[in-house]
């Protein structure tokens, strides 16, 4: 049998587990407290959906090309003394290529004797024109004598100007054996090398502005209403979105076709020559839709989606059916209404009704 004082020690040790439970229970309770609040609410940026004008548009495939793509050929005949290499990158009137203008320079010196030979006798010719006419008012010669003086005089002044001509060919193609840039650009092949020779009209270098690009698109006569010069239209190149400027709509329609030409200024870096390009032209006018940026759109497997915020600051996710495309807008179709709240960053990992804490996206 237990004595009293057994019983006391047993009492003292059991009060103190109690305590030391107790005391374990407070400090836990903040963490307790914590769990049962549940996490902070994620901070998401919201704008506002929209009414805005938009045209519904089709996707029709372009090509990037330059402005400015030419190659360049000798306007003289001659031995390749130098081509640029491919990828050099030239200004306006620089030097691409040059052919040796040794036989040129020959060619330069024999027709300037030429034309001083030609300018001597022609001097005499009309001072001895001038004296037979002189002697023929005399009646000292017979008027055959001073019509053959004012024959060779005019014939040496024909022959003079023959000469002049040549000489002035022979400048300008020792001059132009230099073959330069018409615009700035870069030299992307060569279509001779040195060593080899050329004659007028034979490329030389093929050279490419490609500062200046620009989308050609062959449109359905039919859109091309919709369209005007110098209105904005959203290009896609290689998954990237830009917006490129009507330059030119030719006039002109492929008869099989039923198409024409449509080029779009690009901004620079927007795509390399060759690209393919994806052209959204308007197909009718514009109309009243609801609009969103893109940012808000949520893409998985089986739907498009949006996060909006609703008035107790949940966010709550909506399917949508994208239509057409403006800038950073894009029409939805679904249970959104203008003026609603959706969420345009941090949506990726919301879940439907989670509390989230709205703020205005910039």
């Amino acid at each position: 049998m237990m004595t009293a004082k057994t019983i006391r020690s047993l009492s003292a040790v059991i009060g103190g587990m109690i305590a030391i439970a107790l005391l374990g229970t407070v400090a836990q309770s903040p963490k307790a407290d914590a769990q049962q609040r549940g996490p902070d609410a994620p901070s998401v940026g919201v704008t506002q959906a929209r009414l805005v004008k938009m045209a519904p548009k089709s996707a029709l495939p372009g090509t990037v090309m330059s402005r400015n793509d030419s190659q360049l050929a000798s306007e003289v005949e001659g031995r390749v003394a130098w081509v640029a290499e491919v990828g050099t990158v030239v200004k306006e009137n620089d030097v691409v290529a040059r052919i040796d203008n040794r036989l040129a320079n020959l060619q330069l010196s024999s027709d300037k004797a030429n034309v001083a030979r030609l300018e001597a006798q022609l001097r005499f010719d009309r001072d001895q024109a001038a004296r037979m006419d002189n002697l023929f008012t005399q009646n000292a010669i017979a008027k055959s004598t001073r019509d053959q003086a004012k024959s060779t005089k005019d014939m040496d002044a024909a022959a003079l100007a023959q000469a002049q001509a040549s000489y002035k060919r022979s400048q300008y193609q020792f001059s132009h054996g230099e073959i330069r840039a018409p615009f700035p650009g870069r030299v992307v092949a060569r279509l001779i090398n040195a060593g080899e020779y050329a004659t007028p009209g034979k490329p030389v270098v093929r050279l490419v502005d490609v500062g200046s690009l620009e989308v050609s698109v062959q449109t359905p006569i039919d859109a091309a209403r919709y369209i005007a010069e110098n209105a904005k239209l959203t290009v896609e190149i290689e998954g990237k979105s830009a917006q490129a400027a009507v330059r030119a709509i030719v006039p002109v329609g492929d008869i099989a076709s039923r198409t024409i030409e449509v080029r779009l200024a690009l901004p620079a870096g927007a795509g390399l020559v060759g690209d393919a390009a994806k052209v959204f032209i308007p197909s009718a006018l514009p109309r009243s839709v609801l609009a969103v940026p893109r940012d808000a759109l949520v893409l998985r497997e089986d739907n498009t989606y949006i996060f909006k915020v609703d008035k107790k600051g949940q966010a709550q996710r909506v399917a949508v059916e994208t239509g057409s495309e403006e800038g950073p807008l894009v029409e939805i179709k679904g249970l959104v209404s203008p003026g609603e709240r959706v969420i345009v960053r941090g949506a990726e990992r919301l879940e439907a009704g989670q509390k989230v804490r709205a703020i205005q996206a910039s």
